[in-house]
C-alpha cells in the first residue's frame, strides 16, 4: 500500500518534467510488479537441476526444483482434486488386487523393465504419488542414503514406482546424499533423511533403503508393523550352502528396513559415527533389541532382492576401526542418535546444500564435518579407533 500511495503523489507532481515522470513512475510500477510475482511464486523456481552442483557447495542453500511454473500449478491442483475425490472413497483392500508375486526381473534387463512403464506417468514431481480409487492404509516414506551411482538410484526409483502403485501406497520417496570429500555415512545420511521426511510429510511408516537392492516380489509390502521390519530375507550376493538366496548371517539386518516413526525415535535411529563402510547397521540392530523391540521378516520367498553389481566407491572403504565402535554400541546409543540433530548438548551439525524436487524422487544434498564429529564423540568411540 505504501509503494501505491508514493506512485500516486509522484506520478501527480507537476513540478517534475515529462519524460522524467514517466521514467521515475514505470520504475516504481516495475518494483511493485516484480514483488507482487515474488509473493505469488514463493518457493516454485524453475532452474536447471545441475546449478547446485555447479556452485561446488560452497554456501548452505535450499533450492526447490519443478518442471516449470506451470507444472508446479497443475500438481497442485491435481492433488486438491484427489484430496476431494477421496472423501467419497473406501478404504484401500488388506491385500492390493493387483500384485503379481514372483517379478520376471533379472540383472541383465533391469534397465529395460523399469524405464518404459505407465506408472512413472502417475509420479508427482518430488517422487509423490497416492492412488485415486481408493483410500490409502498409511503414508510411506522411502529413505535412500545416496552418493554417486545415478544410474542405481533411477532404475531402483522407477522400479518403486511400479511397485509401491501396485501396492495402493500413498508413498514419496527421498535421495539424501552427502557432499565430498566427507566419507560416506549411511546411518547419519538415514537419520538426516528421516528427519527431512517428518518436516515435508504426515508418514506412517519410514523404509530406509540401499540403492542397490531390487524387490524381487511385489507382495513384500512396504507397509510397517507392531515391531519393525527387515524386508530382507535374502539377496542375489549371498548364497546358502542349498544355493538358494540367503543372508550372511541371522542378525543381518542392512538392505531394506521399515519403522514407524515412534519405532524409529524409540531405539534413538542410527549412530552418526560409522563414516566409511560397515557396522552401522548391527549397530541399529543392537539398538532396536536395548529399545526392547525386535526385526521381523515376511516369509522366505517373498523378501528376495537383486542386489546391482557395482564397483568399490573411493569415497566409501571398509571402515577399519567398525568393530571397535561397534563393541561399544550400548554405551552411545542415547548419546549420540536421531537425537543428535534435534535437542542434545552433543548436536551435530550440518548443512543443506540444496534441495530437488526432481521428477521421480526429492533429493536433499548435505555436508558435515567429519573430524568435527569424530573430535565430539571421541571419548565414547571405542579402541581402536583412527581419526
Amino acid at each position: 500500500m505504501q509503494f501505491v500511495s508514493c506512485f500516486k503523489t509522484l506520478c501527480s507532481n507537476k513540478g517534475l518534467s515529462t519524460a522524467f515522470l514517466i521514467l521515475i513512475c514505470t520504475s516504481v510500477f516495475l518494483i511493485v510488479m516484480v514483488s507482487w510475482l515474488s509473493a505469488k511464486i514463493g518457493h516454485i523456481i524453475h532452474i536447471d537441476r545441475n546449478l547446485s552442483r555447479l556452485m561446488n557447495y560452497n554456501d548452505s542453500m535450499s533450492i526447490s526444483l519443478v518442471h516449470s511454473y506451470k507444472d508446479g500449478l497443475d500438481d497442485l491442483v491435481a492433488e486438491r482434486k484427489k484430496d476431494s475425490n477421496r472423501l467419497s472413497l473406501n478404504p484401500c483392500p488388506e491385500t492390493p488386487p493387483g500384485l503379481v508375486g514372483k517379478l520376471a526381473t533379472n540383472a541383465p534387463n533391469i534397465t529395460s523393465s523399469v524405464t518404459n512403464d505407465d506408472s512413472l506417468k502417475r509420479v508427482m514431481y518430488g517422487g509423490r504419488y497416492s492412488p485415486e480409487d481408493c483410500i490409502p492404509r498409511g503414508s510411506t516414506a522411502v529413505i535412500i542414503p545416496y552418493r554417486d551411482r545415478e544410474d542405481h538410484l533411477n532404475i531402483l526409483t522407477r522400479h518403486l514406482h511400479n511397485i509401491l502403485q501396485r501396492q495402493q501406497l500413498n508413498y514419496q520417496i527421498f535421495a539424501i546424499e552427502m557432499a565430498l570429500p566427507t566419507q560416506f555415512n549411511r546411518g547419519l545420511l538415514a537419520n538426516i533423511g528421516f528427519l527431512f521426511a517428518k518436516e515435508t510429510g504426515d508418514f506412517s511408516c519410514f523404509v530406509i533403503h540401499d540403492v542397490d537392492a531390487i524387490m524381487m516380489n511385489d507382495k513384500n509390502l512396504y507397509r510397517c508393523g507392531s515391531q519393525p521390519r527387515h524386508l530382507v530375507t535374502g539377496s542375489t550376493k549371498f548364497r546358502t550352502g542349498n544355493n538358494e538366496y540367503g543372508l550372511p548371517y541371522d542378525s543381518y539386518m542392512s538392505g531394506v528396513i521399515a519403522l514407524t516413526d515412534s519405532q524409529y525415535t524409540k531405539a534413538n535411529g542410527f549412530s552418526n559415527v560409522y563414516f566409511g563402510w560397515g557396522g552401522e547397521d548391527d549397530d541399529f540392530n543392537i539398538r532396536v533389541q536395548r529399545a526392547n523391540m525386535k526385526f521381523e521378516r515376511p516369509e522366505k520367498e517373498i523378501g528376495i532382492y537383486i542386489a546391482i553389481p557395482h564397483e568399490t566407491d573411493s569415497t566409501n572403504q571398509k571402515n577399519p576401526a567398525r568393530f571397535g565402535i561397534l563393541d561399544v554400541s550400548a554405551a552411545r546409543q542415547w548419546i549420540e542418535g536421531v537425537n543428535s540433530f534435534i535437542n542434545n548438548p552433543l548436536k551435530i551439525k550440518y548443512k543443506r546444500y540444496a534441495i530437488e524436487y526432481r521428477q521421480y524422487y526429492t533429493w536433499l544434498l548435505i555436508g558435515v564435518n567429519e573430524a568435527a564429529i569424530t573430535k565430539q564423540y571421541e571419548n565414547f568411540l571405542g579402541e581402536p579407533f583412527a581419526v
